[in-house]
């Protein structure tokens, strides 16, 4: 397993951010709406040298921020959206990025026309995930949206990548656990198509992005189901804006050397 740092918690701190990537070696998960994005109108063409610079792996987190792929009332909008997440994948071909993770739907958004709306979004997953097989980069989609903004359920999310050969899983933890959602079981239930799982906690009513340990997640059957998975998972810390440098290289510490450490009782 590789361990990657969301970056996240420096979103609004360019400083922190230069001299984390100074002392982290491991993986980190650019957020493409983090400072940069911010401060300044989006331009792919433009090349980050703070990343490019970085030895580790990268993954990117392509945008979330206005952007729906499965909208099939507004196909202006879908269309935009695409355009804008092939842009994001060949950024992240450029950045040499292992994966880049999408989102299938805006997770604000109530589903209607459900199955009208997953073949909307499914669609453009299978052209994003041939789009990244061709450029080397691995199209992870995210389990996203609660309740009634959740387009797939568990059984659908598990079926969506035996439907779509091109892309791969990413089981996002705090999401799952506010749908309810059998943790371990949709490990076991992924098998090989699970790339990325994202780490944080929650109290099971808000998606706080707080530090494991900090939520309601019971956390040692997530690192049992891990452990006995049969391929490589890659686990990205993925904690809110503000969290501490010290506390993510500790985590990150913990993850790499003992993860049933983390967030297990006193």
């Amino acid at each position: 397993m590789t361990i990657f740092i969301n970056l996240l918690p420096y979103m609004r701190d360019e400083e922190q951010l230069d001299q984390f990537l100074k002392r982290w070696k491991g993986g980190i998960e650019v957020v493409t709406e983090g400072y940069d994005w911010s401060n300044n109108a989006t331009d792919w063409n433009k090349q980050n040298p703070k990343f490019q610079a970085f030895s580790g792996p990268i993954s990117v987190h392509t945008p979330i921020f206005d952007l729906n792929l499965a909208a099939p009332r507004y196909s202006v909008l879908t269309e935009y959206s695409y355009e804008i997440y092939e842009q994001a994948l060949q950024w992240s071909a450029r950045l040499g990025a292992k994966h880049a993770v999408i989102h299938p739907n805006l997770q604000s958004t109530p589903i209607y026309h459900r199955e009208e709306t997953q073949q909307c979004s499914k669609n453009y997953l299978r052209k994003l995930g041939e789009m990244g097989e061709a450029l080397g980069v691995k199209v992870v989609v995210e389990n996203v949206g609660f309740h009634e903004c959740a387009l797939y359920d568990e059984d659908e999310f598990v079926e969506l990548f035996n439907e779509i050969p091109s892309i791969d899983a990413l089981l996002d933890v705090g999401h799952a656990h506010i749908n309810g959602w059998d943790i371990p079981r949709m490990i076991e239930r992924l098998g090989e198509r699970l790339t990325v799982v994202h780490l944080h906690d929650n109290n099971g009513l808000y998606d706080e992005h707080v530090p494991i340990g900090e939520g309601t997640i019971e956390w040692d059957g997530i690192w049992r189901a891990l452990e006995r998975a049969q391929h490589k998972i890659d686990l990205i810390l993925e904690y809110n804006i503000g969290t501490s440098t010290e506390l993510l290289l500790e985590h990150a510490e913990a993850l790499e050397h003992n993860m049933g450490k983390l967030g297990s009782p006193v």
